[in-house]
């Protein structure tokens, strides 16, 4: 049994005085990483890499997720149009994702039900396929480009806008929803209520299904929408992340582990030591037993980092090499600004 384990978020910034893992049990992580071959890699985000692995760096993100949400959709051209909160700060605007807004259904179907009755005449369709994914359809091909959600988040928009032919245009819609949804009532119960409000979408993931992807693996465990789109695009199996490992099954099986991911976009330190210890608890304690007493025989892990991507892999005889210390997390996982 062979896994790959993409963990997201886990390295950070070296600061001086900064240390996130500063008295944290963390032996079952600082053991793997300590007896496996590290090798660093250029950096990436978790889409490009997931995007490599499966042969799909032309596709669209919106016609990947879509037959994961919208199975039933009609045929047409798709957008995701997500939901997120811009937080004024003088002349920029910083965008935060939907996993700070703990969307409920029944607030994304009456904004989206709003922004169809605006653009019913232009042909435009939102869909709140769940709460924190919405798509838009259009009546043509987009001729403008977008950045990925991901990429947005925390930074200010300005520079990250749709760029094309007709991008202005798509700025001034983008100025219009913003002002109906200031006016909605989900909105006025969000800001009495102290939370932060949904007061724009985010428009990206243009273009077509990729075809001709290739297996990477056997299976996909995860709760991340792109990667069980690319898998099931693939014909890969795919599941959702338990709680814990389990064994799968034999064969190689890609696990994204993403549980850093929105504490670290919020920047909430004491929430991500939080899901850091979690991990250690049902993750990787449990996987650094199994690959010693031999039931799993591979275990590649890939450390995604702003500046540098670090693989550690191990294989069978790296049990036998006792010399093989575990790391110090703050030296490992820690990148030069």
């Amino acid at each position: 049994m062979k896994l790959t384990l993409l963990l997201p978020d886990l390295r950070f910034a070296r600061q001086a005085g900064f240390d996130p893992v500063v008295e944290m049990a963390l032996p079952g992580l600082s053991s793997l990483l300590g007896r496996a071959d590290r090798r660093p890699q250029p950096a990436t985000t978790m889409e490009d890499w997931l995007r490599q692995q499966f042969g799909g760096e032309g596709g669209g993100a919106a016609a990947l997720t879509l037959p994961l949400d919208l199975p039933g959709a009609a045929a047409g051209h798709w957008l995701r149009a997500d939901p997120v909160h811009l937080r004024a700060d003088r002349d920029r605007a910083f965008l935060f994702d939907a996993s700070l807004l703990a969307i409920d259904q029944a607030e994304a179907d009456a904004l989206v039900a709003a922004l169809n009755k605006l653009y019913a005449d232009d042909g435009y369709q939102f869909v709140a396929a769940t709460p924190n994914r919405w798509y838009l359809r259009l009546p043509e091909a987009p001729d403008f480009t977008t950045t990925p959600l991901a990429r947005v988040v925390g930074q200010d928009v300005h520079a990250h806008l749709p760029k094309g032919p007709t991008a202005l245009r798509w700025h001034r819609l983008l100025n219009e929803l913003q002002m109906l949804l200031y006016t909605q009532p989900a909105n006025d119960a969000r800001e009495q209520a102290g939370r932060p409000t949904i007061n724009s979408i985010w428009l990206w993931g243009e273009g077509v299904a990729p075809h001709g992807l290739i297996k990477p693996c056997d299976r996909l465990v995860g709760n991340d929408a792109l990667a069980c789109g690319l898998a099931q695009a693939a014909g890969v199996a795919h599941q959702a992340l338990p709680a814990g490992w389990k064994a799968s099954g034999a064969g190689h099986t890609l696990i994204c582990l993403d549980q850093l991911v929105a504490s670290a976009r919020q920047g909430d330190i004491h929430a991500w030591r939080e899901a850091l210890q979690q991990l250690e608890r049902d993750w990787f304690q449990p996987l650094l037993a199994a690959w010693q007493a031999g039931e799993v025989d591979a275990i590649d892990m890939v450390l995604l980092g702003a500046q540098q991507t670090l693989q550690a892999s191990l294989r069978r005889g790296d049990r036998w090499k006792l010399w093989r210390r575990p790391v110090l997390l703050r030296d490992c996982l820690a990148e030069a600004v």
